[in-house]
């Protein structure tokens, strides 16, 4: 029992971390981006610019 304290904090380090990466997963498929001054500056931009030429 003098682990509880280590496991309940890791546990809530896990449940935030999943839910980054779920919240991510999501927002991927949905199409929205993490760019949020414009698609032209973005490293991702080149994947827009790739689709418009197909």
């Amino acid at each position: 029992m003098e682990y509880l304290p280590t496991i309940i904090v890791a546990a809530i380090i896990a449940v935030i971390f999943v839910a980054i990466v779920v919240t991510g997963i999501r927002n991927k498929m949905k199409g929205k981006s993490s760019c949020s001054c414009g698609c032209d500056s973005c490293g991702m931009g080149c994947h827009e610019k790739a689709k418009t030429k197909k």
